[in-house]
């Protein structure tokens, strides 16, 4: 009888633990694990290097215009990758900053 309480109690004890424990939430979420495959820059951006009339009706400037102000705030924008996640390269921020939608 008392190793029945005593399997019931410890039972109670592993239920309440496991309500005490956190939800984990979700550090990346499954649709933006794809971005460097799928994502825009991955595709659309990359295609249109080569048609500079394409790239510039998008970004609003040529090609050498956004390399001249990507060289400029290249360091002002770059962050360091981390064990936990990498960082959004430069070239990238700029891009989405400036696409025209």
């Amino acid at each position: 009888m008392v190793a029945i309480l005593l399997d019931e109690e410890e039972a109670q004890e592993i239920e309440m633990a496991k309500k005490k424990q956190k939800k984990r939430s979700i550090w990346v979420h499954e649709i933006l694990k794809k971005r460097k495959i799928e994502g825009e820059y991955a595709t659309l951006c990359k295609q249109l290097e080569d048609h500079e009339d394409k790239f510039f009706k998008y970004f609003r400037m040529t090609k050498f215009q956004f390399n001249v102000l990507f060289l400029k705030i290249k360091d002002k924008i770059t962050k360091q990758n981390t064990p936990f996640r990498e960082s959004i390269p430069p070239k990238e921020k700029l891009a989405v900053c400036l696409s025209y939608y």
